[in-house]
């Protein structure tokens, strides 16, 4: 996030093709590598300071739309877009990313990219040329370089500035946890990571001037180093302090570090994270090497990618000498009780659940216990004032954990139906007790369009309908509301044969519809 003061949010900057960008760059020229995400102003600041005849800038920002991304990771799912931009003629001497951060490079064009993202890319040879050969990288962001200890903000008020930017809930609890907490990397050690053997990597400890402060500083500094691919050739191979920038941006958070050395003990981590990730390499190969992660202290701060593994090789896949080994595994007393604390310890959270997802891969706790713990979170954050906040962790829940025979309507209270965060609770928690459908039908009376539409959504997602539901639900195939009438059309096509009681009410509201179904459920049983 960027700010040049605390108060000023999130940071920004822009991706967009530069008229004349190519893939192609010409071998006599220095490759400056940039990935905009939100706003143009820095990178304009290096194309505006740096020669063309010396430099080449090669935009590597995804072109067109992306593919729509699972819910969890397979050995199925297509690769992340940046691997697209991984080949062997591509070579970075300058690397800049100029986004918003948060555990995840992103901005205003619409895409992203995850550091899990940008780690697995890392380990890939055909990815060198991005991610290891650059002399210099840029990383324009706030909290690149953060740490885990503790800013001029509490964990608090940083979940607050994510959740007033946007981020949902689950999603901004995660990040204050890879950001403060025992899980993960800190950010800065795994962007030395995932630039390994870079020389120098700047970014910012903290909190960053937006864009529009950063791009003058960039070109006073670009303008103070004068000949850049002189600097960069006497720079190349030295980590030496860059004054000239630090000064050029005296009073920020801008920080210096260099990529992971293959001297540093970090290095054997690298190795054995660049090998979970390798799917050349035998299953029980890597579940070995998961054993040595999972014995280590500080052995959370490898979960995140243990969780990716274990989410393409499910363990109750494995059998022979697999299973053996994760059995192995699931063994380790001082790991399990760690997390098993920690699953006890948290509030009520996506995070928690999460880690009670990962003790059900491990065979820590049973299928039976995390549907209790998923079942008393959210009963505890049922009795809670209702905030989005809330919601946006009960739907993450329910995406875990189906819980819709652990609610019956009388558990749900009158509020939760009279406004439209409510309803979008009660559709994620999709409970199974029919007498919840006279209560979302009422819904539709409301005098706020957005309550109206979430519960016709909401019923529209309970199928098959009763008789009485259908019934009502027909007098609003003539809504004023063009997009409930829309819904509320798509329910009964997708109901299925109709009652003559439901028939006569769709008929008496929309004959041509009324006459279309009949039309499809006569042709649907002569095929049977």
């Amino acid at each position: 996030m960027r700010a040049v003061i605390i108060a000023a949010l999130l940071c920004g900057a822009a991706v967009r093709t530069a008229p004349g960008w190519t893939l192609e760059a010409p071998a006599a020229r220095r490759t400056a590598c940039v990935i905009s995400f939100n706003s143009f102003d820095e990178i304009q600041a290096f194309r505006s300071s740096l020669s063309p005849d010396e430099f080449e800038f090669l935009d590597l920002a995804p072109q067109g739309p992306l593919p729509a991304e699972t819910a969890e990771p397979t050995g199925d799912q297509p690769p992340p877009w940046i691997f697209d931009r991984c080949r062997p003629d591509i070579r970075c001497d300058v690397a800049i990313y100029s986004a918003e951060f948060a555990g995840r490079f992103f901005g205003k064009n619409g895409f992203s990219l995850s550091l899990q993202e940008m780690e697995e890319a890392s380990c890939q040879a055909r990815c060198d040329g991005l991610f290891h050969d650059p002399q210099e990288v840029f990383l324009l962001a706030c909290n690149t370089l953060a740490t885990k200890d503790q800013d001029g903000r509490t964990p608090e008020e940083y979940l607050r500035i994510l959740l007033d930017h946007g981020f949902d809930r689950a999603s901004a609890e995660q990040v204050v946890e890879l950001r403060y907490g025992p899980l993960g990397p800190s950010f800065r050690e795994a962007l030395r990571r995932i630039f390994a053997g870079v020389p120098q990597i700047y970014g910012f400890s903290s909190v960053a001037p937006k864009a529009v402060v950063t791009a003058p500083m960039l070109a006073r500094y670009l303008a103070a180093k004068g000949d850049y691919t002189q600097h960069l050739e006497q720079a190349a191979g030295r980590s030496d302090r860059n004054v000239d920038l630090l000064r050029a941006f005296k009073d920020t958070a801008l920080t210096q570090t260099t990529g992971l050395k293959r001297s540093e003990p970090g290095a054997q981590d690298r190795d054995a994270v660049c090998a979970l990730y390798d799917e050349g390499r035998r299953v029980p190969d890597r579940l070995r090497i998961a054993h040595a992660m999972m014995s280590r202290d500080d052995f959370l701060a490898f979960v995140p990618t243990l969780e990716v593994f274990l989410a393409r090789h499910p363990p109750d896949r494995f059998d022979g000498e697999s299973r053996a080994l994760f059995e192995e595994i699931t063994t380790l007393d001082a790991a399990r009780e760690r997390i098993l604390r920690l699953v006890t310890d948290l509030n009520v959270s996506a995070l928690k659940l999460q880690l009670a997802h990962f003790a059900l891969e491990m065979d820590w706790i049973t299928g039976e216990e995390l549907r209790r713990i998923a079942v008393d979170g959210t009963k505890k954050l049922l009795f809670r004032p209702l905030t989005s906040e809330a919601v946006d962790i009960i739907c993450e829940i329910a995406k875990r954990q189906n819980l819709g025979d652990d609610f019956q309507s009388p558990d749900l209270s009158t509020g939760l139906f009279e406004v439209s965060e409510g309803v979008r609770l009660l559709d994620c928690l999709r409970p199974a007790d029919e007498r919840v459908n006279p209560r979302l039908a009422d819904a539709l009376d409301g005098a706020d369009p957005s309550l109206r539409l979430w519960a016709g959504y909401a019923l529209s997602r309970r199928l098959p309908l009763d008789d009485s539901t259908l019934t009502r639900l027909a007098g609003y195939l003539n809504d004023g509301l063009p997009d409930l009438r829309a819904r509320v059309r798509w329910t009964f096509v997708a109901q299925g044969p109709l009652s003559n009681e439901a028939s006569e009410a769709v008929h008496a509201q929309d004959p041509v519809l009324a006459e279309e179904l009949g039309r499809r459920y006569r042709s649907a049983a002569r095929r049977r």
